[in-house]
């Protein structure tokens, strides 16, 4: 692929430190994006310039950038503010600090950084019943505004066009991987799996009582009465990864297992490791990558994702390299960061929503969360899930929608802004245990369009492995290391 171009950033002299630390990692991730090496603006005189100041620089010159410095630290975080639309190049943009009313322009740096650092989240009080952030007070519910829409890489896109087209038109973000055009993170969370005749039985017993409230599914009752018999039968109901390793070769796609190490309350799932240790095994094997599913008081009352690491660690032989918390659950965000960099992995994929699909984050791009504690990036990336098979599950039943039609919106908006890394859920799409089997058919369909598109869709090891340079031209994630001849050719 085409090296990174330079570029530097320069603050003005009235920007206070905090917002200068803010706004520099904003201005490095969009670098990686978009394939660029940020230096010092003095030890590289072809670098693209850019300035962050509150008034525009007389001595500009036509080679440079100006951002207008729009963003102030809030005492609160901004969580209940208004959004001003933004109509630009035929696309709707939603903006926290405004324009500059000289020049019609945003603080593209400001609103990155609002939209990548979950900072509209931090103010929200209020618990669901599992615990989590609702997303009924998400600025989605509260303001209209589109979770469907990277809102993120939106703006990076218009930062981009200012500065390479004189802002007439919105680029796409490049690979980094020469014959790839999108990547999709492909994970399976492995909250049920079979172990023995009894559990499977509860698993099914439970199911009758889903496909009748919620998911009132004449063909999710058919389909659990059906493995009810052949597990009468003896049949091995939810012993689904077989199935899946071979589908997988067959479909040319990769995959990361998420599993649950410790058993620590009562909705976490029921096998021990030792009970999974020969499929694991067979799943590494075959180009999966096995990673930690954070229990489900991992991080919310336990706040012990370092001794469930070393746990499956012990069993597999290898330290997983991320995390994903059981049930989507954390409760606020700097908690779930900092014990994921306890833990010293390299990625999390826990940001998402548990009953809708779409950009949590704005982003279809991974990222390495902000540290407001010390006011710096965070050592992992943050792989963020845009498709999950119950979210879809729960998005069709609300929107009255096609779910087929709705996956196929999230991944074309992905495509269209950038090259990805965003990850996709199925816990089992070979059995519609999880979810109807009509749900679990979303998935084949679009692994089998991904070639149309040049779409890879990976395990996240190799993702990172691809990706990682990106992030380290720009200044993020210096200290991760990782064998990168693990990449896709």
């Amino acid at each position: 692929m085409n090296q990174p171009s330079p570029i530097s950033l320069r603050f003005g002299e009235e920007i206070p430190a905090i917002t200068r630390a803010r706004m520099s990692y904003a201005f490095r991730l969009f670098a990686a994006i978009y394939n660029y090496r940020v230096v010092e603006a003095i030890s590289d005189s072809n670098a693209i310039r850019c300035v962050y100041s509150r008034v525009r620089p007389q001595e500009l010159d036509s080679r440079a950038l100006w951002i207008p410095a729009r963003y102030q630290v809030p005492s609160r975080h901004l969580g209940q503010g208004r959004l001003l639309k933004r109509r630009y190049l035929g696309e709707d943009f939603y903006l926290l600090e405004g324009i500059d009313k000289t020049t019609g322009t945003p603080d593209w740096l400001g609103e990155i950084f609002v939209w990548v650092s979950s900072v509209l989240e931090m103010d929200i009080e209020n618990r669901d019943s599992v615990g989590r952030i609702p997303r009924s007070e998400m600025v989605f519910n509260r303001l209209g505004i589109s979770p469907g829409k990277p809102h993120a890489a939106m703006m990076m896109a218009w930062l981009e066009g200012a500065l390479r087209n004189g802002g007439n038109a919105l680029p796409r973000a490049p690979s980094p991987v020469s014959g790839v055009e999108h990547f999709v993170v492909c994970s399976h969370d492995i909250d049920f799996c079979f172990t023995d005749k009894r559990h499977a039985l509860l698993r099914l017993l439970k199911n009758f009582g889903i496909a009748i409230r919620p998911y009132r599914s004449w063909s999710f009752l058919q389909s659990n009465s059906k493995m009810l018999a052949k597990l009468i039968g003896g049949k091995r109901i939810g012993d689904y990864l077989p199935a899946l390793i071979t589908a997988s070769k067959e479909c040319g796609f990769q995959s990361t297992l998420f599993v649950v190490s410790q058993k620590t309350h009562r909705r976490d799932p029921d096998y021990t490791l030792g009970e999974l240790t020969p499929r694991l095994s067979e799943a590494s094997r075959k180009s999966f990558c096995v990673a930690l599913h954070g229990s489900y008081a991992s991080v919310v009352e336990a706040e012990n994702l370092v001794s469930e690491v070393s746990a499956l660690a012990r069993v597999t032989g290898t330290t997983p390299m991320g995390n994903r918390q059981h049930w989507l659950r954390f409760d606020r965000h700097d908690k779930l960061f900092e014990a994921v960099e306890k833990a010293r992995l390299m990625f999390d994929s826990s940001l998402g929503f548990s009953d809708m699909v779409g950009f949590r984050n704005g982003a279809n791009f991974a990222f390495p969360p902000y540290d407001f504690k010390n006011e710096r990036p965070h050592e992992f990336l943050e792989i963020p899930l845009a498709i999950m098979d119950g979210g879809l599950e729960a998005a069709a039943r609300s929107l009255g929608a096609n779910p087929q039609n709705i996956a196929d919106d999230v991944l074309v908006e992905s495509r269209r802004w950038g090259w990805g890394g965003m990850s996709v859920l199925w816990h089992n799409p070979i059995e519609p245990l999880q979810v109807p089997d009509s749900i679990n058919g979303v998935f084949w369909e679009c692994v089998k369009k991904k070639q149309q598109f040049q779409e890879e869709w990976t395990n996240a090891d190799q993702f990172i492995a691809c990706c990682l340079s990106r992030y380290q031209n720009a200044g993020l994630l210096q200290n991760v290391r990782i064998e990168t001849n693990a990449c896709v050719s």
